[in-house]
């Protein structure tokens, strides 16, 4: 089955690399078209309230995780294959896409100021100690109130370097290292970030319309999935 295509030149990408390396991530805006990005909405849909599919629940359930979305129609192993060219592009070799996340997240109701919290707080972290590229695929518009994907420019790099060297027990733990796959830089304190945005490291929210793309190094950049207030968010992500 043929599908859209992608609404830019892959050729653009090659000179964006150091732009990519730099400052830890790239957004592409238009990249795909609406219907492109609906047509895996619907999956999602049907996969979750109809066909009773497996997904994995998160924050309070209100997060919806289909892992390997590629098994369940064949649009998003199509968007899988675009991911790879897109970073082969950027990279100039060829490199394949683990798995495709297909998420759904959507409201919940929050009883008391307890569930509130640990609704809200606990989010940030870093995803991994070495480098892993993500590309994320906006199925629909994200708003402040949407829950979008929210980092902290400049903790990429040197930045991260010296968290490690003046704050090492923010981001390892010796005495469960080699016990536990749990890393303290999964989960970063709420109140240690506040103190990295005292610093003069302002949050920034992606706010982006639906077929918009954003290409990132998570392991390289302080972020979280903000909470989400209103409507549902919408999202594929690609694994390399």
């Amino acid at each position: 089955m043929s599908y859209a295509d992608l609404r830019f030149d892959l050729s653009v990408l090659r000179d964006k690399r150091n732009e990519l390396e730099k400052n830890g991530f790239l957004l592409i805006e238009d990249a795909l078209p609406r219907d492109y990005c609906e047509d895996i909405v619907s999956f999602i849909d049907r996969h979750l309230d109809e066909a009773g599919g497996e997904c994995e629940l998160g924050q309070l359930g209100s997060m919806q995780r289909i892992y390997a979305a590629e098994k369940y129609a064949d649009i998003v192993e199509d968007f899988k294959s675009k991911c790879a060219q897109i970073l082969s592009s950027i990279f100039s070799e060829r490199l394949a896409v683990k798995w495709i996340l297909a998420m759904r997240d959507r409201t919940i109701a929050l009883d008391d100021d307890a569930a509130r919290e640990k609704f809200v707080k606990g989010r940030w972290h870093y995803d991994s100690w070495s480098d892993q590229y993500k590309i994320f695929l906006f199925l629909r518009d994200i708003g402040p109130e949407n829950g979008p994907f929210e980092f902290i420019p400049g903790t990429n790099g040197r930045f991260k370097k010296r968290l490690a060297l003046t704050r090492p027990w923010w981001l390892f733990n010796p005495l469960t290292h080699f016990l536990s796959r749990k890393r303290p830089y999964q989960s970063i304190s709420d109140e240690r970030i506040q103190t990295i945005i005292d610093s003069g490291l302002p949050t920034k929210p992606v706010l982006a319309e639906q077929g918009s793309i954003l290409i990132v190094n998570p392991s390289a950049l302080l972020h979280r999935a903000a909470p989400l207030w209103e409507g549902r968010r919408y999202l594929a992500v690609a694994y390399f």
